[in-house]
């Protein structure tokens, strides 16, 4: 399976359905119940001694995301280049992958159940690994999608 990091084009214009027809609530509800996986790619910026509760209380990263392994996907970071855009790692930067619904909940569907999965890559002396930095000051360098090739 060859997957591929894809940014995400933020001028795009999110669907807010207000009145809709039948046709389209059908198509609406099918696309409900559709998952993605979505990252975060983050630059470190410093130490950051502004965090009053202690770091055991955040929650620990996973060694699966949906169906995709925390080993795979470090293979790829480290041994691949998967990204569809120019990005060299600085260390310290941070990418989090998280599996969850494409679609917002909206008020009149029915609830679903849970199923975000997340974990985390830091990058340090050389390469990724499986982690991430608490008490850092991050800056946002851009976020996507992965595309199963």
């Amino acid at each position: 399976m060859e997957i591929q990091f894809v940014e995400r084009d933020v001028n795009l214009a999110s669907v807010t359905y207000h009145r809709v027809t039948k046709e389209q609530k059908l198509i609406f509800e099918e696309a409900y119940l559709e998952t993605e996986y979505t990252w975060t790619l983050s630059g470190y910026l410093g130490k950051c001694d502004l965090y009053p509760m202690e770091f055991s209380q955040y929650r620990g990263v996973s060694h699966t995301i949906g169906e995709l392994s925390a080993e795979y996907l470090l293979d790829l970071l480290n041994n691949d280049y998967c990204f569809d855009f120019d990005y060299e790692p600085k260390e310290g930067d941070i990418l989090e992958f998280v599996y969850n619904y494409k679609l917002p909940d909206a008020k009149h569907m029915p609830k679903r159940i849970n199923i975000e999965c997340w974990t985390a890559f830091i990058f340090t002396k050389g390469k990724w690994i499986l982690g991430r930095h608490y008490d850092v000051k991050l800056k946002s360098i851009t976020q996507g999608f992965i595309k199963f090739l």
